[in-house]
């Protein structure tokens, strides 16, 4: 038995955290891209079990729609009632397991889909979040072992694909990677987020036209979309900084800027990017911002102290060159 179930079931420097951030921002999918699924055929979920009354079954719809609508909760209370009347549901344990995974507990998600594994075996979905689980701990070849077995129970599900791609990138695996991310998007074209970690994978590879190229995809695929996601346009915003391109790489930026949630990196890029072109104003500004989110970044508030002085202010330079000082003493990046 694998670690995982007898347990109940990443370049340098400024580079590497903006990408270790751009990083973060794609594996939000494995947190917050799944649907909550009806329940699971017999065909699916080969069971053992009694058949549910309707009551039941209701109960668990129930207990299903509240999930879908993020009353998390209440959802909670609701599995927990049925399952103190039927220990036993393997449905039951499983919609459990898919709360709690919702909730960021995967330990916990983890042993109720091993519950439901003694009386049913697990769907397709259900071994896909139980993967996810096994990635949040982290234990990423269990999760990629997980993934492997939920597409052989089916292997058209882009959702699956997109995940062992997020695996795959975290390990380095960047050409398996984008191998799992070209399947998922056979299943399901124009996916941004999909699109997007090609992006950076090839970044990864430093295959700079290639990630450029899929970074504009990405961007392409939003147009006329409300919400946004802000991976390519700072992945076009990095590698045009890197290519001395800083007027270019500054409207990208801005763009992102603006797709919440807030973030340092970006706010660091379009500092750089003020600085470079000689918009020191701009540049302190944004710096500023971008510290106000990581706070104990020893490299942002280096960047802003030599801001602060090519603009003449030198007691606000000397600060934040001691600021840079004691946390670098601290062992802060």
């Amino acid at each position: 038995m694998s670690h995982c179930m007898r347990h109940r079931f990443v370049l340098g420097g400024f580079v590497r955290s903006c990408l270790e951030w751009s990083l973060a921002l794609a594996l939000m999918f494995c947190a917050t891209a799944v649907a909550v699924p009806a329940q699971v055929p017999a065909t699916d979920r080969a069971s053992n079990q009694e058949p549910a009354s309707a009551d039941a079954a209701n109960a668990l719809d129930h207990a299903r729609k509240l999930l879908d609508s993020d009353n998390l909760d209440g959802a909670l209370s609701l599995a927990k009632k049925y399952l103190q009347k039927h220990p036993q549901s393997a449905d039951a344990h499983a919609l459990m397991g898919l709360i709690l995974y919702r909730q960021h507990q995967p330990r916990l998600s983890m042993a109720e889909y091993l519950n439901a594994s003694e009386s049913a075996d697990l769907s397709a979905f259900d071994l896909r979040i139980f993967a996810l689980d096994c990635a949040a701990i982290p234990d990423l070849r269990e999760a990629e072992k997980w993934l492997l077995r939920s597409l052989e129970k089916d292997d058209n599900s882009a959702a699956t694909w997109e995940a062992l791609g997020h695996v795959r990138f975290s390990s380095q695996h960047y050409e398996a990677s984008i191998e799992s991310l070209d399947h998922a998007l056979q299943l399901a074209p124009r996916t941004v987020s999909a699109e997007s970690l090609i992006g950076l994978a090839n970044e990864r590879l430093a295959r700079l036209d290639l990630a450029e190229s899929a970074y504009r995809t990405a961007v392409e695929w939003q147009v006329g979309r409300k919400e946004k996601d802000a991976v390519p346009f700072t992945g076009l915003g990095r590698i045009l900084l890197g290519n001395n391109q800083p007027e270019g790489a500054i409207p990208w930026l801005q763009q992102a800027a603006k797709i919440p949630p807030p973030s340092s990196e970006v706010h660091e890029l379009l500092g750089l990017a003020y600085s470079k072109t000689a918009h020191d104003a701009e540049a302190a500004a944004e710096l500023e911002a971008a510290i106000r989110l990581q706070p104990d970044s020893a490299r942002l508030h280096l960047m802003l102290s030599r801001t602060y002085r090519s603009l003449g202010a030198k007691e606000k330079a000397d600060v934040k060159l001691a600021q840079y000082t004691k946390l670098k003493g601290n062992g802060a990046q």
